[in-house]
């Protein structure tokens, strides 16, 4: 069976074709639409042109996947929905305007995804999983190739960028500004695996 996912990510919008037969898949292709969405937050909400964006992105999606066939389509969004103010009114308008209904993830089931789907290309068993997206981190501690933990924090590199840098280059001044803000977010936290075997660390963004 073939079917779609799309994710509206606060960076980019992916779309993951795969071909699932019972408990196993293969990825048939890969495209990335880029976004920005979270450059569109404007006092905590989404504006309407960041809702067009991400619209723009899903009908461009949407014509890939009539082309092929496909009719099972799933699409899901991290914090470029969940992190926004306006959230059940940028879902209702993505649905009138595009046909999608869009499930809004929590940032725990975001880093256990993220997590499930690094460990089919990564062979760790003890470790810290990290997943640094455009408006938040997802942070997992993992023993014996079993989650122990799973946190998700509102801060990513896109959001770093947009709050801290003044021109399109950072400098200084900018760099001092985004030690700040991730100090203070992860100030006092102890991120640590209690297995006796050799640590990893896992990161994607």
């Amino acid at each position: 069976m073939k079917c779609g996912v799309i994710d509206i990510g606060s960076n980019s919008m992916r779309l993951t074709v795969y071909d699932a037969e019972r408990n196993t898949f293969r990825i048939l292709f890969k495209e990335k639409i880029m976004t920005a969405l979270a450059s569109y937050v404007e006092y905590g909400a989404l504006s309407e042109e960041g809702i067009e964006s991400a619209c723009s992105g899903l009908m461009e999606f949407r014509e890939r996947l009539e082309v092929l066939e496909i009719r099972d389509i799933y699409v899901f969004a991290t914090a470029s929905l969940r992190n926004i103010t306006n959230t059940e009114d940028a879902l209702n308008q993505i649905y009138a305007k595009t046909g999608f209904a869009v499930e809004v993830i929590s940032g725990y089931e975001e880093a256990m995804y993220g997590f499930s789907g690094a460990m089919c290309d990564v062979a760790a068993t003890d470790g810290i999983f990290t997943d640094i997206g455009g408006a938040s981190t997802e942070i997992s501690i993992f023993c014996e190739g079993r989650i122990r933990s799973a946190e998700s924090f509102p801060t990513g590199s896109l959001k770093l960028y947009r709050e801290c840098v003044r021109n399109i280059v950072p400098g200084k001044g900018s760099m001092k500004r985004i030690g700040a803000q991730i100090e203070a977010q992860f100030k006092d936290r102890k991120f640590a695996c209690e297995a006796a075997s050799d640590v990893q660390m896992v990161c994607i963004g």
